[in-house]
């Protein structure tokens, strides 16, 4: 599905901005002389996705606090600063609706010069997200929230099985406020002590979630590789990994807390 000449067109016009406009709006204040966006390219970010990912669109943040708390931010790709209303961007991704993935490719909503560069939130640069950010205990408990729009850049772009060879190390316990702080790594499995706090904090969010009476839908998942002409030559069952319910559970969180209004 080719994109129409006025779509593609804004899109390149963007993209020419590109980093310049990010920076633009990093800088901007509100009218009560407030920074626009709360920055968190200092704080411990990653993506955490399938290895055949073509775009990253969430990701995770954490930072430890005093007194044995949390800080986890939910962040979402910020589409909206460039597909402003009425514009031809805008009613082409009406008409799409969403990106379509199948087998051996991808129908995106929006081109390329977005949804896989400044609409994806890349390893290493900065991007403009809207996020959802909770304090918590380390029993999950929520004792803030915040929601609003940021920058941040991810330090690691992470499949779900590298992260799940993380977290199921039998060479590391979950942290407790008597390990080493967040930031401390290793040779072999770098931000392993962040990862291993995320997964703690989300498996206590979905025990929380079971005991309320949540419904917990548990469906198999399969993967096809095709040959060079697109046809299927293998079927392959995908493991359910804790590193699914890592993200799912917090992206949960996020979904259920979110309100109409963004504080700044």
């Amino acid at each position: 599905m080719p994109f129409p000449q006025a779509v593609l067109t804004e899109a390149d016009d963007i993209a020419g901005q590109g980093q310049a406009s990010i920076e633009a709006e990093i800088t901007r204040s509100t009218s009560s002389g407030q920074a626009n966006r709360r920055d968190f390219r200092d704080i411990f970010t990653v993506t955490i996705d399938p290895v055949r990912a073509r775009d990253f669109d969430d990701a995770l943040s954490l930072r430890a606090l005093p007194d044995n708390q949390w800080e986890v931010g939910v962040h979402i790709a910020d589409v909206s600063f460039y597909v402003r209303p009425g514009t031809a961007l805008d009613r082409e991704a009406q008409k799409r609706a969403t990106s379509i993935y199948l087998i051996d490719r991808v129908l995106p909503m929006l081109p390329h010069a977005l949804s896989d560069d400044l609409c994806s939130l890349k390893q290493g640069v900065d991007r403009l997200a809207f996020s959802a950010v909770f304090t918590m205990d380390n029993e999950a408990n929520i004792l803030n929230q915040w929601f609003g729009r940021t920058v941040i850049n991810s330090n690691r772009r992470f499949t779900y099985e590298e992260v799940e060879n993380i977290v199921k190390s039998d060479a590391v316990r979950s942290p407790t406020s008597s390990e080493p702080e967040v930031g401390l790594r290793s040779a072999d499995n770098q931000f392993r002590t962040e990862l291993i706090k995320l997964k703690d904090l989300a498996h206590k969010l979905d025990k929380k979630k079971i005991k309320a009476g949540a419904l917990a839908f548990e469906e198999d998942e399969y993967h096809y590789e095709v040959d060079a002409d697109g046809k299927p030559i293998s079927i392959i069952k995908a493991e359910r990994l804790e590193s699914h319910k890592l993200v799912e559970d917090f992206m949960l969180l996020a979904t259920n807390k979110w309100p109409n209004t963004f504080q700044n």
